[in-house]
């Protein structure tokens, strides 16, 4: 990854007026796809940002490239004692995978965790989906369980545990 590709990309609380982009992103057919979600409309992540923003347990971030937003990451578990945090969510658009632009965002994410005392996350993926999987292995995650989960479109999908040290 080039500098100018680092510095290009950060991260910043999720706000109401973000709603748009987080319906648009989340109904967005291949992401709906890849994440086994059902279609949800505006006023459901205009409710759900006001329940993250109210919830002391979870923080979630728009992922900006140049200021434009590209993605949403979510993590919880904050209030859990024993260091160990969620990413509960990692969604880019499609035009924006593959480009690296996660890979800077989640290790963003994970340095300020380190830095507030946090030594571990855990995040769920679909097994078949690879490219999730490289942008993780990237961020240091390293597969600990294989599961199967039913996903909210009601389909049983075989998944991964993973998790991250980010006390090194």
């Amino acid at each position: 990854m080039t500098e100018d590709k680092d510095t290009s990309i950060s991260i910043r609380p999720v706000c109401i007026d973000d709603a748009g982009f987080l319906c648009d992103l989340m109904n967005c057919p291949p992401v709906l796809q890849s994440l086994n979600e059902v279609p949800t409309g505006l006023q459901d992540w205009a409710d759900a940002i006001r329940e993250w923003n109210s919830d002391e347990d979870e923080e979630d971030y728009i992922i900006l490239e140049n200021g434009t937003s590209i993605g949403w990451l979510g993590v919880n578990g904050f209030l859990n004692g024993d260091k160990t945090v969620y990413l509960k969510m990692a969604a880019m658009m499609p035009n924006r995978q593959r480009h690296g632009f996660g890979t800077c965002a989640i290790r963003e994410l994970m340095t300020d965790l380190k830095r507030r005392g946090f030594e571990r996350m855990i995040l769920f993926t679909d097994q078949d989906n690879l490219t999730a999987q490289a942008c993780y292995a990237k961020c240091g995650f390293r597969i600990a369980e294989s599961l199967v989960e039913t996903m909210s479109n009601g389909k049983d999908i075989q998944r991964y545990r993973m998790e991250s040290c980010l006390s090194y």
